[in-house]
């Protein structure tokens, strides 16, 4: 008996591990400060849409999510593409959870730096693969910023944290895309990030950087498989 229940145990850890190979961690911008707000809700939509549709892929139905928001600068949801396809309750709480809100500063330098926890993480529990998405316009707004009236831009990242140091956190980054990006920010973020992104490169790790025009044709297209994002 005892020697049935460690086979069957270790079956089980063994199953475990497995479903936890891969990992997709999202940024999502919910701050006032998101470009075209409106419109940036409904391709967020498609973004979750193609994560759903990984529940249909043997290997991508236990993908682990992880969603930042970039105003809170933390962790609001996790769960896998199944979680989403089968409890609406859950799915409905991460729509709500990443809906751009007027209200909100954009903390940019907490949200990277949660990610960076996320994917140390990641990296001690030996996750294989970890796909990093970043939808924003990447315009930083410190609290408190209700008496922000005015922004210009292009703006420099901002210098508090070690947002490039980030992408550093794990050597499993398979991609990294960010979409819906400032065509104003995306000059200055693109050599900001140079960096990181030639290491990510160097390091077999595809990486895009796309404004909001080139988001959304990337974002109507067919849904992701696990060695791409969208």
């Amino acid at each position: 008996m005892k020697t049935f229940l460690l086979t069957f145990l270790l079956i089980v850890s063994a199953s475990v591990f497995a479903q936890e190979r891969i990992a997709l961690e999202l940024l999502i911008d919910d701050s006032g400060v998101l470009l075209d707000a409106q419109e940036a809700d409904r391709y967020k939509l498609m973004l979750l849409a193609h994560v759903k549709a990984l529940a249909t892929k043997r290997e991508g139905a236990n993908t682990k999510i992880e969603v930042i928001s970039t105003a809170l600068g933390r962790t609001v949801w996790s769960g896998t593409p199944l979680t989403l396809r089968r409890d609406p309750a859950r799915a409905q709480d991460l729509v709500a959870a990443i809906k751009a809100d007027p209200a909100r500063c954009n903390a940019l330098p907490g949200a990277f730096r949660e990610l960076q926890s996320n994917l140390a993480q990641l990296e001690r529990v030996g996750v294989e693969a970890v796909h990093i998405i970043v939808f924003s316009s990447l315009i930083h707004t410190p609290r408190p910023c209700a008496d922000v009236t005015e922004i210009t831009l292009p703006q420099l990242p901002p210098t508090d944290g070690d947002i490039p140091g980030a992408f550093a956190a794990s050597t499993h980054i398979s991609s990294v895309s960010f979409f819906w990006v400032s065509p104003h920010q995306k000059f200055v973020w693109e050599g900001f990030l140079e960096g990181a992104f030639t290491s990510l490169r160097q390091n077999g790790a595809r990486v895009r950087f796309l404004d909001v025009e080139r988001s959304k044709e990337a974002l109507r297209t067919a849904p992701f498989t696990l060695g791409e994002t969208p």
